[in-house]
């Protein structure tokens, strides 16, 4: 069985759903990111009884909380992303990462046949999967896959140019570059110009949150976490195990002088993976 095969006939229902915090309608702004950073979960499912009826997360946090006061004592109802894409627990992760790379999420809510919430498909759930069939080498006679993953690296991705901030830098301005941009992480240079760190929606929901009115007082130094890099020229395999073993959806990827070179996002490889599934259809 190929990792392609793999994707296409293991169904959801066998895998951890439980990536995800769950919060009712009425529940505030505040108290729904709290809950997320103690859970150390970039996602929370809102909803009435055993029904959804929203989705918020990591990107939502950046977007609508940080630094972003008026907002916090809001019922997470008016805040929430209520176009949701969801699958139903009878679909595989094929179907799933699908959803994934065609409208730029990284979680999936999982609903029973009676619409009732079954749980969240999340990234890491899926590049775990992926981790450990190349882990397991399997069928090695139809390498179509995995051959792809292994023997191409991350300069054969087509990713944007690093977006790069400094120690010194208030948080403001981390948040700022991302959400101008629409990119989940920046990379923190020091004053050589060397890969320092990493700031992540993930790094501002469990770090800055709703705890500070002003991140303008905060250093990038203060949120940043120390990132384990790759390399460009590191496999597209790499970076599977890396997101799985890291539990980030930002891997970055550092030149041999040491400094910046791009970002491998879970984005980025999804994309890969899903392109050549489709080339093997």
């Amino acid at each position: 069985m190929t990792i392609a095969d793999r994707l296409a006939s293991t169904s959801v229902s066998t895998l951890d759903l439980s990536r995800h915090v769950t919060v009712s309608p009425d529940t505030s702004v505040s108290d729904s990111v709290g809950t997320m950073s103690q859970a150390d979960l970039s996602c929370a499912l809102v909803v009435d009884g055993d029904m959804l009826v929203g989705i918020f997360t990591q990107r939502d946090v950046l977007l609508r909380a940080i630094g972003r006061p008026s907002t916090w004592s809001r019922p997470i109802q008016s805040e929430m992303s209520r176009s949701v894409r969801t699958m139903t627990d009878s679909d595989t992760v094929a179907d799933g990462l699908e959803i994934m790379v065609d409208w730029w999420v990284r979680n999936v809510p999982v609903l029973k046949g009676d619409s009732r919430l079954a749980g969240n498909l999340s990234f890491y759930t899926v590049m775990k999967l992926m981790a450990e069939s190349l882990a397991s080498r399997i069928d090695q006679s139809e390498p179509h896959t995995e051959h792809g993953l292994s023997f191409i690296d991350f300069t054969g991705l087509n990713m944007s140019p690093p977006v790069i901030v400094n120690l010194e830098e208030p948080v403001s301005h981390a948040a700022h570059h991302m959400r101008a941009r629409g990119i989940g992480s920046v990379l923190v240079a020091d004053a050589r110009g060397h890969l320092a760190g990493i700031v992540t929606e993930f790094d501002l929901l469990t770090k800055v949150g709703c705890e500070h009115p002003d991140p303008s007082v905060l250093r990038v130094k203060q949120v940043m976490s120390e990132p384990v890099a790759l390399s460009p020229r590191s496999s597209i395999a790499d970076g599977i195990r890396e997101i799985a073993d890291q539990g980030h959806s930002h891997v970055p990827l550092v030149a041999e002088s040491g400094k910046p070179a791009g970002t491998a996002s879970f984005r980025d490889v999804a994309a890969y993976v899903e392109a050549i599934l489709d080339a093997l259809d």
